[in-house]
């Protein structure tokens, strides 16, 4: 059996009787827990209200170092506990195994380590980016800062020790966050590979075909109208596809000023999909258009209604075929089934992709509108409920890089240069 295909960790879920979730990183061979890593996620990331999909993300990385450590035969929380950590060229290969996919590290480890498929992690593992490898390293340092954070605590009866043992520590942990800080430069020098937003021609189509009446849509007359207003919801107010699924009937204000809001809502105990979409931005009221509104109102007067079983949740967004709250993978689906069934669309089309549109589209109108870079700032990180200046400031380089284009372009139709000589 290929070793590549077998994970000796996994990330296991547990629902408490509150209704919360939480997720653990389990040996496979035994099913237990690791003891350090669930320290971490109970005393330091769960106290801070991390979600719980993204608690999960962050054990997949912790998953990344032990499969890492146990490829080159180092047993991580015995570094940590006696201060020895990382030496030199330990560290530089695991800074370049953050940026490799975990089933190559896999087929590394000793066969006598990998253990039965038949409980094996079911996800994939794509090769990371440079943000992916710089999350990686972010998220690592975080375990060991807390770990060995809670080494020193203990070695305060022991002056000397403790001394000893923070200087080393203190050494190891700057060489680690130059490394995660080197990673993030890197990635924000290539802001320009940041997916961009559909093409003007590309949203028009799309508009035309998702309409019900279009002789093109794709979907049956049973779903057209609802997936009319989830494509328009996504492309006019660019909310991520977790917000929308957790959008319920109370958030939506139809009046003569209406408007949706997006609340953070984790292990919210009226949810009953298995994997909860999670709202990851801050909460925030949008405005609706007066034509969104109507839409709005219609699917909640009219089409939700007609749904069996729609009336045990209070969910906006659910299945025609049982009533229940849409999954995320049925968001997904609706966007594939429109890029491969409707010929003049991108096969990047997606829910995010929709976010990126909205978020080119907000630029042009700030420039139309005349807005200061510093508002424009503000406006998007409240629209996108952002709590950081960074992500909403890649958007603002995109924007100054597509005006000195703009500005370029005229300048070589203004320059009049003298044609080639004939020899």
């Amino acid at each position: 059996m290929d070793v590549g295909s077998r994970n000796p960790y996994a990330v296991r879920w547990a629902t408490f009787a509150s209704g919360e979730r939480m997720p653990f990183l389990i040996r496979v061979q035994d099913g237990l827990p690791l003891e350090e890593v669930t320290y971490w996620v109970t005393a330091s990331r769960r106290p801070k209200g991390v979600q719980p999909n993204t608690l999960a993300n962050e054990l997949r990385v912790l998953a990344h170092l032990y499969v890492w450590a146990d490829a080159r035969g180092i047993d991580i929380g015995r570094r940590i506990r006696e201060g020895k950590f990382l030496q030199m060229p330990e560290l530089i290969d695991l800074v370049q195994s953050c940026g490799r996919p975990i089933s190559a590290l896999i087929n590394e480890i000793p066969s006598s380590v990998v253990v039965d498929t038949s409980m094996r992690y079911k996800g994939t593992f794509e090769p990371s980016q440079l943000e992916e490898k710089g999350k990686r390293l972010a998220t690592i340092l975080s375990f060991v800062e807390f770990e060995s954070s809670e080494v020193l605590l203990g070695l305060a009866a022991w002056p000397e020790r403790r001394d000893q043992y923070s200087a080393v520590r203190e050494h190891f942990i700057g060489i680690v966050r130059g490394y995660t800080r080197g990673a993030a430069r890197r990635y924000v020098r290539n802001h320009h590979d940041l997916p961009e937003g559909l093409s003007k021609e590309a949203v028009e189509r799309l508009r035309q075909v998702i309409d019900p009446n279009h002789p093109e849509n794709p979907f049956t007359s049973a779903v057209r109208f609802r997936n009319y207003v989830i494509v328009r919801l996504l492309l006019e107010l660019g909310m991520r596809r977790g917000e929308l699924l957790g959008i319920k009937l109370g958030d939506c204000a139809i009046n003569s000023a209406s408007t949706i809001t997006l609340h953070r809502r984790p292990d919210d105990p009226e949810d009953p999909r298995p994997y909860k979409p999670a709202t990851k931005t801050l909460p925030r009221k949008l405005r609706l258009s007066g034509e969104l509104a109507e839409l709005l109102y219609d699917l909640i007067m009219r089409d939700r209604r007609e749904i069996p079983g729609v009336h045990r949740h209070p969910f906006l967004i659910v299945s025609n075929q049982d009533g229940a709250a849409m999954s995320l993978s049925n968001i997904n689906k609706i966007l594939t089934d429109i890029r491969t069934r409707v010929p003049g669309l991108p096969v990047e089309l997606s829910p995010h992709l929709l976010r990126h549109t909205w978020n080119d589209e907000f630029s042009e109108e700030m420039d139309r509108k005349k807005v200061t870079p510093e508002m424009e700032l503000k406006y998007r990180m409240y629209l996108m409920g952002w709590r950081s200046e960074d992500t909403a400031a890649i958007y603002l380089r995109r924007t100054v890089r597509r005006r000195a284009n703009e500005v370029l372009a005229e300048m070589h139709g203004k320059l009049l240069l003298a044609p080639r000589s004939k020899e």
